[in-house]
């Protein structure tokens, strides 16, 4: 027999264990009240065993703290970066190079000729207005039309040739220079031998593939610097060939691109195209353009209005309809297409763009406005100044939008990397003034117009 309570053996009735007697038990009377008395005895020795039990104090593991933080901000980064992936990519512009001399000259108009401005001395001119039309200086030399023909002058001013030239074109890298003579074109050096004789109807400058473009009796070939022909005259219309090796040339009233072997590489089939540049071109199709790689495929859909190319970094101006915006070369809008007028960054962080209503402001790489819209017309930033017209003058701001020159001026160019711009006083003149307005020019020049690109 086992003691109802503690189901220990029992020796006698009363249980020397926990001491309950269990002589009614065991004679099987008090049945219910022996179940409850159990179960009494069961709780409570339970509830004893729970009170027996410390509660522990909890303890903060900060180790464990500090890594759980840290996991929650990765994760928040993570998240901005997903959602920025779906946001407008922001325009980073190059600085792009915008000097308003050339080869530290500035051709200038006064009193019916031209002369040159030299950058080391602007109180006076370099070389005196004395010529019919010039041209902008190459390194150390310009072209000038004397009695309708035209010579190689230095920067004194002093002839190199005689004027016989109908034309000049541009001095190419390996010192070629096209010219004109008696209606045919060929091929100088600076000091005016030829090298090539005229016999073209039409001659380019010589592209790094040490190519030419040329035409005879209305058809397009190339040669060398030989004078010989590469690819023969057979092109109703070509471009010279682009650093990437490809030239667009047109066949059939189509235009398409060949290699430096005169091998089509792509078929013609465009209603105008373009020079590559870096490994892409802008062409037009059905009306639109667009632009494709150099296997000829689109890699963006002819969707735009108007011709454009992209910068060095990588961005396009394009138009839609009667409204302009930015894209990159995956054809995303970096800027959407929602301004009547904006311009380009070049290198600076804003850029003068007007919504229609005829107010100018400046914009940021996202289109938003930093400079609110409020001059009736503006130029863009260079050197951090932009020149704005409020009213019918001309002045500058910064980038604040504070104005840093009065407007005083009846027009006004963007300031070169020299730290001076042109401007038309009240007379009609130009002068050139610094970054403070100051006039820099002299006194007694009288200058009409200046050769700015």
């Amino acid at each position: 027999m086992v003691c109802r309570v503690c189901k220990r053996e029992l020796k006698s009735p009363v249980c020397e264990f926990c001491g309950e007697d269990n002589t009614a038990y065991m004679n099987g009377k008090d049945t219910d009240k022996t179940e409850e008395i159990s179960k009494n005895a069961t709780e409570t020795r339970d509830l004893k065993k729970d009170k027996s039990v410390k509660v522990k104090k909890y303890k903060i593991d900060y180790k464990k703290l500090i890594r759980l933080i840290v996991i929650v901000l990765l994760i928040v980064v993570a998240i901005s970066f997903i959602k920025s992936m779906f946001k407008k990519e922001k325009v980073t512009v190059e600085v792009e190079s915008k000097g308003i001399f050339s080869s530290d000259m500035l051709a200038v108009y006064s009193g019916g000729e031209w002369g040159y401005i030299g950058i080391d001395d602007l109180s006076g001119y370099a070389i005196e207005p004395q010529f019919r039309a010039v041209s902008n200086f190459y390194e150390d030399i310009a072209f000038a039309c004397i009695g309708g023909k035209y010579s190689i002058i230095n920067k004194k001013g002093q002839l190199i040739t005689e004027p016989r030239y109908e034309s000049l074109g541009s001095v190419s890298d390996n010192g070629y220079i096209a010219v004109e003579t008696d209606g045919k074109w060929g091929y100088i050096k600076k000091d005016g031998t030829y090298v090539i004789d005229p016999k073209f109807t039409t001659a380019s400058g010589f592209s790094k593939n040490k190519t030419a473009l040329v035409s005879v009796n209305g058809a397009y070939g190339y040669i060398g610097e030989d004078g010989e022909y590469t690819i023969a005259p057979q092109y109703e219309m070509a471009l010279p060939f682009s650093d990437d090796g490809y030239a667009a040339i047109k066949s059939n009233g189509k235009w398409g691109y060949i290699n430096s072997e005169g091998t089509a590489v792509i078929e013609p089939e465009f209603e105008e195209a373009n020079s590559f540049a870096n490994s892409v071109a802008t062409v037009k199709l059905y009306g639109d353009y667009g632009v494709i790689n150099t296997e000829g495929k689109f890699i963006i859909k002819p969707m735009f209005d108007e011709y454009f190319e992209f910068d060095a970094s990588g961005y396009a101006k394009v138009k839609v309809g009667n409204k302009y915006g930015y894209i990159d070369k995956e054809g995303n809008y970096a800027i959407d297409h929602r301004f009547h007028d904006i311009g380009d960054f070049g290198g600076e962080e804003l850029t003068f763009a007007c919504l229609g209503d005829g107010k100018y402001g400046f914009v940021n790489s996202r289109g938003e406005f930093k400079v609110k819209p409020q001059y009736s017309d503006a130029g863009e930033f260079s050197n951090g100044l932009a020149p704005v017209c409020t009213g019918d003058l001309w002045g500058y701001i910064d980038s604040e939008g504070n104005m840093v020159i009065e407007p005083q001026y009846t027009y006004a160019h963007s300031f070169g990397d020299e730290g001076y711009a042109v401007v038309y006083d009240v007379l009609g003149k130009v002068v050139l003034i610094d970054k403070e307005g100051k006039t820099v020019t002299g006194s007694g020049m009288s200058i009409d117009l200046a050769m700015i690109d």
